[in-house]
């Protein structure tokens, strides 16, 4: 699969042997930018050809102005430099909305409907996103986690899909389900957005464990779980809890927002469980460690397995897929 223009190649030769110059792949979402730089397929990421910067919702200058301004250490060391990117850039409040891919959607083809375009000399190209029905019914949208499902699938070449269930962490959490290397539907989870909402602007948390944060607990995270293991469907009542738990007992109560992260990490993962049912071969955790790493204490507390594939490495391995 490659993109319609020369982007990263050149044949020489009767042996038809590739040879890939640098280009920048950036997966910019709402709340994150990040952008790295491809060299040399088969490597996992430099973290010094990573650079990260404000998402698309926190922008206050021009988009082209802040990417151009990240990646001018790597453009002035090689010039110009193709550009390629996924994720909130390509939706109506980004650089160039483009289309999403209807369910069930093969991912090798996210290149056949890029917006493509030039900018100071650079060669852009958006990628889409990817749309279905998800399985409680409804519309469900998905830009930029399309590609560390790619990247996983350039990870695990040869294993087998259908009996994973996949979880991509982050302020729209995603639960997917793939088969035959394709994204069969998928469901959307606010759980990191309604987390940051209610730790900083609902009284469940006082302003003081806000502002002088205390290292995650396990335990408290835990206790959270436990609550919702026992009352499956009543976290709206639950999480009330995490204020009067405070009062009653004081520090006895432990970290508040550890309490509640896991009032909601583990409504999130007991809800995909009632939707996709328990997977024969555990989850798949893609995303930023620290936080994939707490979706996996609810998920252990459930009984189940599961292992984790760094977001960082996985967005690298959809772009070299690319």
């Amino acid at each position: 699969m490659a993109l319609s223009w020369e982007m990263k190649q050149a044949r020489t030769g009767e042996d038809n042997i590739m040879h890939t110059r640098p280009y920048v792949g950036v997966d910019w979402g709402t709340s994150r930018m990040r952008a790295m730089l491809i060299e040399e397929e088969g490597q996992a990421p430099d973290r010094d050809h990573v650079v990260y910067g404000d998402g698309i919702a926190k922008l206050d200058r021009p988009i082209a102005d802040v990417l151009l301004s990240a990646i001018e250490p790597w453009t002035d060391k090689h010039g110009k430099l193709d550009i390629v990117m996924a994720g909130m850039v390509g939706s109506n409040i980004g650089w160039r909305e483009t289309r999403y891919l209807p369910c069930p959607a093969s991912l090798a083809d996210l290149t056949d409907q890029a917006e493509r375009f030039e900018q100071c000399g650079h060669r852009m190209a958006i990628l889409p996103g990817v749309r279905c029905t998800n399985p409680m019914g409804q519309p469900d949208l998905m830009r930029g986690e399309e590609l560390q499902m790619l990247g996983w699938l350039a990870a695990n070449a040869g294993v087998s899909q259908a009996d994973r269930l996949y979880c991509l962490p982050g302020t729209h959490t995603k639960w997917c389900r793939m088969d035959g290397g394709r994204l069969e539907f998928f469901n959307t989870s606010l759980t990191g957005e309604l987390f940051a909402m209610l730790k900083e602007h609902s009284i469940l948390v006082p302003k003081d464990d806000v502002i002088f944060a205390k290292p995650f607990e396990k335990d408290t995270f835990l206790k959270g779980v436990d609550v919702i293991l026992d009352q499956p469907s009543a976290l709206l009542h639950s999480l009330f809890s995490t204020r009067t738990r405070k009062l009653v007992q004081g520090e006895a109560a432990g970290d508040g927002p550890s309490y509640l992260s896991g009032l909601l990490i583990g409504s999130c993962v007991q809800n995909a469980f009632d939707l996709y049912g328990i997977p024969a071969a555990g989850v798949e955790l893609v995303g930023d460690p620290s936080l994939c790493r707490k979706y996996a204490h609810a998920i252990e507390r459930m009984g189940q397995s599961c292992r984790i594939l760094d977001g960082v490495d996985a967005v690298h391995a959809g772009f070299l897929a690319l």
